[in-house]
């Protein structure tokens, strides 16, 4: 009987210990083809995995920063070569983003010391709602964008983000699925800036979010958000930008709800930048319904047109 019993404690510890180590392995490998789950935002993870394992932080002199409406309509590849003064751009914008996580975003602009200048792209639909992210440990993050935590912190990151394993499963499984489509809202296809360009055109279904538009609710604490955003980078000596995003056309002369909006945003957005800031009016640019892929987002072709506009923009204002 003892040597049964001895017997299956072996053979116990044997399966526990080759669990430990498929685990392990499993991790590993998640975390070397698929974005750690760090935030719990995917987006924001890519973006995370993306710097650090192809961005210098020192070469970085422009961030591009909101919700998916900065991912897609500024595309920081065409901005280096439209304009004089970027050299080196970066894209942080995350998915639904509101003003008050675009400020916490920025708190990670300190992991790039040779930043000039912050491009806060917007429409008045990112405004509504004063979400924050929960657990948020900017210090963390760009010590580890910078490869600048200790192995063990870094291990400690990395296994606590993936304990459930099955939720990691998850997400690889459907990451080429959903994210490496660029026929999708959800793409996270990045060019070497970490943007995001749409491949969606005219025609495709993509339901109300093509003619249905945005109610014009606008919280107090996102124009306060805006005004912190940029008085702390003028503190730093750091230019900001805001690129109020173009409307579709036909939805802007049809409704007299989002002229009525878009012109109640650039309102209340230049008293929050007061002179900490420059506006960036971009509905009056010429664009068309093939230009766009919904509502507010731009595809290829219109990111292409307006991220040129931003480019123009900044080298008058920078080269005066």
């Amino acid at each position: 009987m003892e040597l049964k019993a001895k017997r299956y404690v072996k053979i116990l510890f044997t399966l526990l210990f080759t669990l430990i180590l498929v685990a392990i392995v499993y991790v590993y490998y998640f975390n070397k083809h698929y974005p750690a789950p760090i935030t719990n935002r995917i987006s924001f993870d890519a973006k995370l995995k993306f710097i650090r394992d192809n961005i210098n932080p020192n070469d970085i002199d422009t961030i591009i920063v909101g919700s998916s409406i900065g991912m897609n309509n500024v595309i920081g590849s065409i901005l280096e070569k439209n304009s004089k003064v970027v050299k080196h751009a970066l894209n942080l914008s995350v998915y639904e983003a509101t003003a008050l996580e675009a400020q916490q975003i920025l708190e990670l602009s300190s992991a790039f010391p040779n930043l000039k200048r912050i491009i806060y792209s917007a429409q008045y639909s990112d405004f509504p709602h004063p979400y924050t992210y929960k657990n948020y440990d900017s210090s963390k993050l760009r010590r580890y964008i910078r490869h600048e935590l200790s192995t063990v912190t870094y291990l400690k990151l990395i296994f606590k983000a993936c304990n459930n394993l099955l939720f990691c499963y998850e997400r690889a499984n459907k990451w080429n699925r959903e994210h490496q489509d660029p026929t999708k809202f959800t793409s996270l296809i990045f060019d070497h800036t970490a943007s995001v360009p749409l491949k969606i055109y005219r025609g495709a279904k993509v339901g109300a979010r093509w003619y249905a538009p945005h109610p014009g609710i606008m919280h107090p604490k996102s124009f306060e958000a805006l005004y912190e955003m940029a008085k702390d980078a003028k503190a730093k000596g750091v230019k900001f930008y805001l690129a109020h995003q173009p409307y579709r056309p036909e939805l802007y002369k049809k409704y007299k709800s989002v002229r009525d909006a878009i012109d109640y945003f650039d309102k209340k957005a230049t008293q929050a930048l007061k002179d900490n800031g420059k506006l960036i009016k971009l509905q009056s640019v010429p664009l068309k319904d093939s230009d766009f892929a919904d509502r507010t987002h731009l595809n290829d072709k219109g990111s292409l047109i307006i991220t040129k506009e931003i480019a123009k923009f900044i080298d008058k204002e920078e080269l005066k």
